[in-house]
């Protein structure tokens, strides 16, 4: 049996202190319970004693990249998950890899997200098998791999769908039933790059600017309702996102220090544990690089992050796709 690391226990000890003033405002007359240590029921108030259902973490883009490092992360944590992404293969990879790691059950489902219509499959498979959404991350996302002005309007337009529409309808699809219980918690992966403007991946730094803003709204409002919410914003990982969007030959790939996914997935599972802060920065370097963005105005950062994120050719004079 694997024991907890040290950080994570520090964190969970944290979270004791924390949890009880994030319950400060939970009007269901129910007694604080330990994060996800009583049985809890869904539907409405009606039936809410009626019907018992089991915890669940829900991670979207689960198949590669960070997501897949949190499904390692949690599923050693004991949660049961329910991984979500497209291409089935590495979504069946994935489940086969962390299954058996913990006691939870590790569940999969492979369908395009952005098809809003499809979301309620997810919810008869969580009805068939007996679980809630304790836990929502909301980790899939695209960027652009062209500018702005090269690109088709339906390949920026995919972005905002993914970006900003999924993550926007599953937040409120799963948000108020944790409301309602009184125990939960909602973690939107936004992006470090978020903070500034984004010359050429305009749309996907925008998207990112969404997400984080929505996230530390959504926390005003539910402050004090024994839900956690924050937003992720890590800085470059070692992922094939990069290559997605043309990067490879970027500045910022060379000079700036990429993270590991595990070392995301370590964080964002502290954050879970600790249920304090509503923006999370994995990362003491882009812990600090992240305050410098929260106050540098954008039209000083725009040129900056413009020289890092111009595509760049090869001193062969191609560039390596």
């Amino acid at each position: 049996m694997n024991t907890e690391p040290f950080d994570l226990k520090i964190a969970r000890m944290v979270g004791c202190i924390t949890r009880p003033w994030r319950k400060r405002r939970f009007m269901m007359g129910k007694l604080p319970f330990p994060f996800g240590g009583r049985k809890r029921a869904a539907g409405s108030a009606e039936n809410i004693d009626a019907i018992v259902t089991k915890p669940l973490t829900l991670i979207t883009g689960g198949s590669s990249g960070i997501g897949a490092a949190m499904a390692t992360e949690f599923a050693e944590a004991g949660h049961n998950l329910l991984l979500i992404g497209q291409d089935q293969a590495r979504l069946g990879a994935v489940v086969d890899r962390v299954s058996g790691l913990g006691e939870g059950e590790v569940l999969s489902i492979a369908l395009d997200l952005t098809d809003l219509t499809l979301h309620q499959l997810i919810d008869e498979l969580l009805l068939l098998k007996g679980y809630h959404v304790e836990v929502l991350i909301n980790n899939a996302g695209i960027g652009e791999r062209d500018d702005f002005l090269t690109s088709s309007f339906e390949d920026l337009k995919a972005v905002v769908d993914l970006n900003i529409d999924v993550l926007t309808a599953l937040s409120h699809r799963y948000l108020p039933g944790m409301v309602q219980r009184g125990e939960g918690a909602l973690l939107n992966i936004s992006s470090i790059g978020g903070l500034a403007p984004g010359p050429y991946n305009a749309v996907y730094y925008a998207s990112k600017a969404y997400v984080t803003n929505l996230t530390e709204a959504l926390a005003n409002e539910v402050r004090g309702r024994g839900v956690y919410i924050a937003a992720v914003l890590p800085g470059p990982t070692k992922t094939p996102f990069h290559y997605k969007i043309n990067g490879q030959n970027s500045l910022y790939h060379y000079v700036l220090w990429r993270m590991k996914p595990r070392a995301v997935a370590r964080s964002v599972h502290r954050a879970l544990l600790m249920g304090h802060w509503a923006v999370v920065t994995p990362g003491i370097v882009y812990a600090a690089f992240g305050l410098f963005l929260r106050v540098v105005p954008g039209s000083l950062l725009a040129p900056f992050m413009g020289i890092l994120y111009k595509p760049r050719k090869l001193l062969g004079g191609k560039s390596k796709d």
